[in-house]
């Protein structure tokens, strides 16, 4: 009989679409008991913290963050188990704020709804403390925030998505989301960054991950990701075999999850062999589309050189690009400002004077030759690497700072009002409907108008005139 050490992930699935309380709840509590339910995990008295991915304030309907629901059952369930108190925590990516990202998605009103606590995991205002990390392999002491020392319990529940540094985002990745902000902004983005957050999880790893694979992200992840039906529950103690599983229920390729090669060298858990128990993976993996390769799908000058890599600069502003190309907003942006060349890391522009008369010019990385990022007519975004800048930077040099704003803000209004509606207790609903949104809605149609109506000539006052008038009514709604 063979000794070797196997991994055990769970699979359960669900062909409803409707994503009720009830159903979610089963699904999770099925995925659940066939690894012995969560008073495997949870005894009476612990605190329970669960990290969800919440890196943006896009929904898990759009196929990039944690589903609510599947967060607010296993809230249910570790209560149900005698947890005494249950906390949900994240360090958001780039600029967001995580509260903010909670709010909007809906995790802050299920949150409530169900007794837990929300922590910004991100803020210098949570105290960390410096750790020993033994079984690292590149650094050997690292923060953390306190929260995640003092939890008896953690839960991991990332989003099984298609990332395009990984072939997937999942357990692995998601574990840069539990460091101060500051801190993960510091180390991310270099060429040692993956040993390093491996070696940060192999100190305190996750007891439990749950997937939420209901509603999965084929595309061009992280942000931009497509929805795609899949239906399931992922559910595990080994969080490399839980990445591997995701990879290849996307029918991505698993031996390429730099991640989990180095997590499994730390022993965090193991690529294979897995045994899968509940619903058969061959009967629910789907080929997902792994999203555009190259940057000519952009319709802009988009100039790539050296000095710059994939998971640094690059990776940043492409997917403030994919999300704006996702959405519509780029499409505004040729129309307001003409076509823009964005230029990252060292490379020549040959038609430079040409590219610089048909739109904005946008340089970033101080690896940028200095004859672009020195001219005045550019916009320079100084770093090496550009991380959480890129998204601001990127609407001022295009010149919609504005505009980029304004439709971001409405985006938030729109989702956070959605969710709360859904998921909110009687008393945030009842708040909700009466916040002033008549007041945005205006505004709004005004935008809307003014940029049909406003001719090539001028227009690009007139439609920042029509912005200015938007800030007393989203301040009257974030106020209220």
């Amino acid at each position: 009989m063979s000794t070797q050490k196997r991994a055990v992930v769970s699979i359960a699935h669900t062909n409803e679409k409707h994503r009720s309380q009830e159903r979610v709840l089963s699904v999770v509590q099925e995925a659940l008991d066939h690894l012995g339910g969560m008073s495997r995990f949870v005894r009476p008295g612990n605190t329970v913290l669960i990290k969800p991915n919440q890196t943006v304030f896009y929904s898990a309907e759009e196929g990039c963050t944690t589903d609510p629901l599947m967060v607010g059952a296993l809230i249910r369930l570790a209560r149900e188990a005698g947890a005494g108190r249950v906390q949900v925590g994240e360090s958001s990516g780039g600029f967001f704020s995580s509260m903010d990202c909670m709010r909007i998605t809906g995790m802050a009103a299920v949150a409530e709804r169900e007794g837990a606590e929300l922590i910004n995991l991100g803020s210098d205002e949570v105290p960390n403390r410096t750790v020993q990390i033994p079984q690292g392999l590149y650094i050997k002491e690292a923060p953390l925030p306190v929260p995640i020392l003092e939890a008896d319990v953690i839960i991991d529940t990332p989003k099984a998505k298609n990332h395009h540094i990984e072939p997937i985002s999942g357990a692995l990745k998601n574990w840069m989301g539990v460091l101060n902000q500051r801190w993960r902004n510091d180390h991310h983005g270099k060429p040692e960054h993956v040993r390093q957050f491996m070696d940060i999880m192999s100190a305190r790893p996750p007891d439990l991950v749950v997937v939420d694979a209901l509603i999965a992200g084929e595309g061009d992840g992280p942000i931009a990701n497509l929805p795609r039906w899949c239906g399931c529950i992922l559910a595990s103690t080994d969080p490399v075999a839980t990445d591997v599983t995701i990879a290849k229920l996307l029918m991505r390729d698993w031996t390429k999850l730099n991640y989990a090669i180095e997590a499994e060298k730390r022993g965090l858990g193991i690529r294979e062999p897995i045994d899968y128990i509940g619903t058969p993976l061959e009967q629910v993996a789907f080929p997902a589309w792994p999203g555009h390769e190259g940057f000519d799908y952009l319709p802009i000058n988009f100039l790539v050189g050296n000095g710059v890599t994939l998971d640094g600069t690059i990776g940043h502003v492409k997917s403030v690009l994919d999300s704006m190309l996702r959405r519509g907003n780029l499409r505004d942006v040729i129309w307001l400002r003409g076509t823009p060349t964005i230029m990252v890391g060292e490379i020549d522009d040959p038609n430079f004077e040409q590219h610089l008369k048909e739109g904005p010019y946008v340089v970033f990385d101080d690896a940028a030759r200095p004859r672009y990022k020195n001219d005045p007519r550019v916009h320079f975004v100084p770093g090496h690497p550009v991380l959480r800048t890129a998204m601001p930077e990127l609407f001022k040099g295009m010149g919609v700072s504005l505009p980029g704003s304004a439709v971001m803000e409405l985006q938030e209004y729109q989702r956070e009002f959605m969710h709360n509606m859904r998921y909110g207790t009687p008393a945030r609903k009842a708040k909700t409907l009466l916040k002033p949104l008549a007041a945005v809605g205006l505004v709004v149609a005004g935008i809307v108008v003014l940029k049909s109506l406003a001719s090539r000539t001028g227009r690009n006052g007139r439609w920042n005139e029509a912005m200015s008038g938007r800030s007393a009514a989203i301040k009257h709604y974030q106020n209220s």
